[in-house]
């Protein structure tokens, strides 16, 4: 059975592999990932499927907003409700004090975009040239109270 929890430092190994394999371009590095644990905004969680890390995301939450600043799922686990599971209970376990999510989403990935729109995110506007290839971003919102 999956569950969500904090992620931790031995966690990386695998978080780092999944964000390689997930992303061509603008991937984080590993010392961005080592960073987060001293980053006082960063929540981070990882969710595990028979005690193997099969995804991650990371928030940064400042005041009553989050913002996912990075997630994915292991591509061998991709089309099974995994990433709908991570998020909705990563954004749960971020508690009351958040009132808003933010994200951005490659134009182009309408799986994603389809995911978010699940769990109720909306499009705000598009961002022009955001990402490091020169293609737009969609910045999505999730209203929570």
């Amino acid at each position: 059975m999956a569950k969500v929890r904090e992620m931790r430092k031995e966690d990386l190994d695998e978080v780092y592999r999944i964000n390689k394999e997930s992303f061509t371009t603008d991937a984080w590095s590993r010392f961005s990932f080592e960073k987060e644990f001293e980053n006082k905004h960063s929540r981070k969680f990882v969710l595990e499927e028979d005690g193997k890390v099969i995804g991650f995301v990371i928030f940064w939450v400042i005041k009553d907003e989050a913002t996912v600043m990075t997630f994915a799922i292991d591509k061998r686990y991709r089309g099974r409700g995994y990433g709908k599971l991570l998020l909705r209970e990563g954004i749960k376990a971020l508690g009351n004090r958040v009132n808003k999510v933010l994200l951005d989403v490659r134009k182009s990935n309408i799986r994603a975009i389809n995911l978010y729109k699940e769990l109720g995110f909306k499009v705000v506007r598009e961002r022009k040239g955001y990402y490091s290839d020169g293609e737009n971003a969609l910045l999505m919102e999730l209203e929570l109270n």
